[in-house]
């Protein structure tokens, strides 16, 4: 539980790191260079380039191969087992055959529980990395959006100055 904590708290900062709006047109636009305007142009480029990657969700740690519910088959296997030993000791001894069949399936029971509260655990945590990964592909659309505004607003002043291509690739 601690580490589904842990884990929202960083697809929290991660997120809230890739939110950020890009202001479309900027007071000081009127100030920059030809030179200026072109980098600018091939920042909102690059941002684009990125924002259009695809967010894959973060992978929940699996359990190993096989493993699923080996620990609830083997608490099955102790309890069968306890449970034939009681059967076959009769009269003589029932009370302790009863008492390591209890012991034995308090444990099997115990070990049941571990398991489906470790599966619930992935499961949860599964379903927030996949709501992250939809959060953060929106966010990267919003971006995306802005990103183009400030590039047609910043293409529109580079046309506007008279510059020209060819004095920045200078």
């Amino acid at each position: 539980m601690k580490q589904l904590a842990t884990f929202a708290a960083v697809a929290i900062c991660l997120v809230s790191a890739q939110a950020q709006n890009i202001e479309r047109v900027k007071m000081t636009d009127n100030d920059l260079s030809c030179q200026q305007i072109y980098v600018e142009i091939t920042q909102m480029d690059a941002f684009m380039a990125k924002a259009a990657m695809p967010v894959a969700p973060v992978a929940a740690a699996a359990p190993a191969a096989g493993d699923g519910g080996a620990g609830a088959q083997m608490a099955g296997a102790v309890v069968q087992t306890a449970i034939a030993q009681r059967g076959g000791f009769g009269g003589f001894g029932g009370g302790l055959g009863g008492s390591l069949g209890g012991l034995l399936g308090g444990l099997a029971s115990q070990a049941q529980q571990g398991a489906a509260a470790q599966q619930a655990a992935q499961q949860a945590q599964a379903q927030q990395a996949q709501a992250n990964a939809a959060a953060m592909a929106q966010q990267n659309a919003v971006a995306s959006q802005q990103a183009q505004g400030r590039k047609e607003h910043l293409t529109g002043l580079f046309l506007g100055k008279g510059c020209k291509m060819a004095d920045i690739q200078k």
